[in-house]
């Protein structure tokens, strides 16, 4: 796969987190750090990919390091969106 690719795809999926962080209700957020982790163990269950069970605790951590933190950053935007909303 190219490389703009992936990065098109990484981006895409990170919009889409921030996208489901800003909703109401807090667990739409939760949805892709757990198809991301489910993904990420069925494809090296599968031996789809050749990662060592190093390399797979890696991404593992990073991308869900990453996901979580557009998690929380979202639900900040959600809350600092709903206070000025009040003040107003």
């Amino acid at each position: 796969m190219n490389d703009w690719y992936r990065l098109c795809i990484i981006l895409l999926v990170f919009a889409v987190q921030h996208l489901l962080s800003t909703r109401d209700k807090p667990y739409w957020g939760l949805i892709l750090p757990f198809l991301y982790l489910v993904t990420l163990t069925f494809l090296h269950t599968l031996g789809m990919v050749e990662w060592s069970m190093a390399k797979l605790i890696l991404f593992v951590m990073i991308g869900e390091l990453f996901l979580f933190g557009y998690w929380i950053s979202g639900r900040k935007a959600l809350y600092n969106r709903r206070v000025n909303e009040l003040k107003q």
